[in-house]
């Protein structure tokens, strides 16, 4: 009896796994016809409630990750979200971390290595271990406006707002609002100068 219960589990298990890789799969067909390049060892985690939208012409580096799961502490999770605009060029090394938020990636956007884009936190109340506790929304998601450059080893934390034209200098980490063709440098990040 145990043997057939293992057996019925792993049917179950193995059902679900092909269901999620075929949503997978055909994500990225549709994103192939328009030209989307997603090299091979990207990893895409999807839960069922998830959205994912990549642009026309954007590629994604090696090793990226793309994590729109659920919180596993919310029976009635947030849906996570990641919209790429077109034509953005997301390098290698990559966390883009939606949890429950939303980001949104604008046009013609440079994303350089080991960048780290997260969309909310975890909650932080003293009478219960931080990985018990469901996700602190109250300032979810980031969005990114076209033509922004983020260089190598940034962070960008969530409710952040960087605005069109603006660049992210290396290792930098983003708290607050970036305005339109600024460049913000530092930890945390501070606008230091201006595109001409």
């Amino acid at each position: 009896m145990n043997t057939m219960i293992t057996y019925l589990q792993y049917l179950y298990n193995l059902r679900s796994v092909l269901a999620k890789n075929f949503r997978q799969y055909q994500l990225v067909r549709s994103w192939q016809q328009k030209g989307v390049g997603i090299d091979t060892t990207v990893m895409i985690r999807l839960a069922t409630n998830s959205f994912i939208d990549i642009g026309e012409g954007t590629t994604i580096g090696a090793y990226t990750i793309l994590d729109l799961l659920n919180d596993p502490q919310d029976a009635d999770a947030t849906e996570s979200k990641v919209i790429i605009g077109k034509r953005v060029a997301i390098n290698e090394f990559n966390n883009i971390r939606a949890s429950g938020g939303e980001i949104r990636i604008g046009d013609g956007c440079l994303v350089s290595q080991f960048v780290s884009i997260i969309g909310s936190n975890h909650s932080i109340s003293k009478d219960a271990y931080i990985r018990d506790q469901a996700w602190d929304l109250s300032k979810a998601g980031v969005t990114i406006d076209g033509d922004v450059w983020i260089g190598a080893n940034v962070v960008i934390l969530p409710g952040v707002h960087i605005a069109r034209g603006a660049i992210i200098a290396a290792g930098a980490v983003v708290t607050n609002d970036v305005p339109e063709y600024a460049i913000a440098a530092g930890v945390p990040a501070k606008v230091v100068s201006h595109r001409e």
